[in-house]
Order: structure tokens, then C-alpha cells, then sequence
């Protein structure tokens, strides 16, 4: 059975690429050009917060998703196991 992992909780996103660093590794790959998740951040100027935002690639699935999820030090993620 097919793993899809989830953005469940972005907010919680603090910008380490903890996730970005390990799907690379996974693919054997150094550096984040690339990357099968991309982690971008949002400046909001009225406020002074700083947000991030991830994509994540469809081809992710290939990869032990269960690895990324847990590596997350916020828990942002859920993986879904799909039928």
C-alpha cells in the first residue's frame, strides 16, 4: 500500500529543512537543488511574523515517507496511507 505524506499542520513550520535534508538523503543527493520538498518563507511586513510555506513533489511517495514524518522536530506532517 502506497504512503502519501500530508502537510497537516504548516503553521507549526519553523524552516529547518529537517525534511528537505532527509528526502535528499534518501535520494542519495547532496544539497537542496532539487529537493522533492521545497520549504520557502513568507515575510509579513504589517507584523513583523515570519511564516513558511512547503511544497512538497508528488514523486515523494517513493521515498520512506514514515522517516520524513518523524524527523520533523515540530510535527508538521501525517502520512496517509492510501488503497
Amino acid at each position: 500500500m502506497p504512503k502519501i505524506l500530508k502537510i497537516s499542520f504548516p503553521e507549526k513550520c519553523v524552516g529547518c529543512e529537517m525534511c528537505a535534508i532527509e528526502a535528499q538523503r534518501q535520494l542519495r543527493k547532496i544539497g537542496l537543488e532539487g529537493a522533492l520538498i521545497r520549504v520557502f518563507r513568507n515575510t509579513n511586513s504589517k507584523l513583523g511574523n515570519i511564516e513558511y510555506a512547503l511544497e512538497i513533489d508528488p514523486r515523494i511517495s517513493s521515498l520512506n515517507v514514515d522517516k520524513i514524518q518523524k524527523i520533523c522536530p515540530k510535527g508538521v506532517f501525517e502520512v496517509e496511507e492510501t488503497d
